[in-house]
């Protein structure tokens, strides 16, 4: 579990660099894949404020992917 939380994070801190920079898109890519790692993580902890930020959070990502196709 430590090892999903640590790479959740890397890529969290990761996708929030490049929104900095305005690097689009690979910022929600990686945002969204360490969000579902950290869902998963608040989900396995029962961890229901993590979970219910995070799980929120990947539905925004997910939206923002899907606008990338349309």
């Amino acid at each position: 579990m430590k090892g999903v939380k640590w790479l959740g994070t890397l890529l969290c801190l990761t996708g929030i660099c490049l929104t900095s920079f305005n690097v689009y898109p690979i910022n929600i890519i990686l945002s969204l894949i360490g969000s579902v790692l950290w869902t998963w993580a608040g989900w396995a902890q029962k961890d229901i404020p993590l979970f219910l930020v995070e799980a929120v959070a990947v539905i925004f990502y997910i939206a923002g992917v899907i606008a990338l196709f349309y």
